[in-house]
């Protein structure tokens, strides 16, 4: 009993002890409880980030969320298990690229499905390493950061057009005539850290046409970007095996807006829609101006209300996650929802954080 409720009446003290019961019921739960529950449903002891939606595979990408998750909450502990993992099962190549899948082979055995890479994935456990050498004061981290982005900018950088991106995976989408793009590939935050720490005329060309990328390609009614386009001489376009829409994959980009001076123009518009509609979507068919009638998974929402928090509009963000919130409990087996939603949530109210 603290001092309040001591000067209380017995009665006085039943309600106060009742409206703080449903005070804490309602409330949101603490960050370091959603990491808890996140470890316990997709992190294995030995730190690999499992995906139960894709027969409890492992991916890049998901080891990258892992180690941002695990900077967020301050857990080195957990931070090193899955290096520990990611490092001994993925970065196998003979460059410092990590392949992109692992799982069950057709033989029953477990070990890398896919020896490519895939691009986001090398960005974001290199940037992980990069801040945790920062935060924690260990120059080995640093080292290793720096390995995986020479061999990006050796191995990744392409032309398109009259711009330098990174191609999505070392084969199987770039040639001399069209690069296929999958715009949730533009880890904007990790671009700005590379340029502090490595060569900073290649990673401000990269950052500077992405951003170029991005504005042309959200170049429509709804202010948003497709989820895959085509580069080719001309202006990119969609990707036609793909199809016309914004959602799974660059439903991420306001993640990855952070450390950059200004919000980024898309998505402006389209959260003025949301706001409006009062739902986000979870698909927009670009090309027919046509939203989905289905609402977007919990971890979107996270994306947005923190997207809404950076354009100052707090209602709408308060709005975003508290329904976020309220979804991701139906979303048990759902690991890249609740990987957007831990690793928004736990931003919100931290403007300056550097990081996914």
């Amino acid at each position: 009993m603290n001092a309040l409720q001591a000067a209380l009446s017995p009665k006085r003290r039943a309600g106060v002890a009742l409206f703080l019961a449903l005070a804490a019921a309602l409330a949101p739960a603490a960050p370091a409880a959603d990491w808890g529950r996140f470890q316990e449903r997709f992190l294995s002891r030995d730190g690999r980030v499992i995906d139960p939606g894709q027969e409890d595979a492992s991916h890049s990408e998901g080891q990258g969320y892992g180690l941002w998750l695990a900077l967020l909450h301050g857990d080195r502990p957990a931070f090193d298990r899955i290096l520990r993992w990611t490092v001994d099962n993925l970065q196998v190549r003979k460059d410092a690229l990590f392949a992109w899948s692992w799982g069950r082979r057709p033989n029953g055995a477990w070990n890398v499905i896919d020896y490519n890479n895939a691009t986001d994935g090398d960005l974001l456990i290199a940037s992980a390493l990069l801040r945790a050498a920062e935060d924690w004061k260990h120059p080995p981290y640093r080292e290793a950061a720096l390995a995986v982005a020479r061999d990006i900018r050796l191995h990744l950088s392409v032309a398109a057009g009259k711009r330098r991106l990174l191609a999505p995976a070392y084969y199987g989408f770039a040639s001399r005539e069209r690069l296929l793009f999958n715009t949730g590939y533009l880890v904007f935050s990790a671009y700005r850290a590379f340029a502090r720490a490595d060569e900073e005329g290649f990673w401000n060309r990269i950052l500077q046409d992405a951003l170029g990328l991005l504005r042309e390609t959200a170049a429509n009614r709804f202010g948003l970007p497709p989820d895959w386009v085509v580069l080719e001489p001309e202006s990119p376009r969609f990707a036609p095996e793909r199809g016309p829409h914004f959602g799974y994959e660059a439903a991420r980009l306001p993640l990855y807006e952070a450390g950059l001076d200004a919000p980024l123009p898309a998505f402006a518009g389209f959260l003025d829609w949301v706001d409006q509609a009062g739902y986000l979507p979870g698909r927009v068919n670009l090309a027919e101006s046509t939203v989905a009638a289905e609402e977007a998974p919990a971890g979107i929402h996270a994306v947005f209300a923190l997207a809404a928090e950076r354009r100052g509009m707090a209602g709408l963000a308060r709005r975003l996650l508290e329904r976020g919130r309220a979804k991701i409990g139906a979303e048990p087996d759902d690991y890249y929802s609740n990987a957007l939603f831990l690793l928004a949530a736990a931003r919100s109210g931290r403007p300056g954080f550097r990081g996914p």
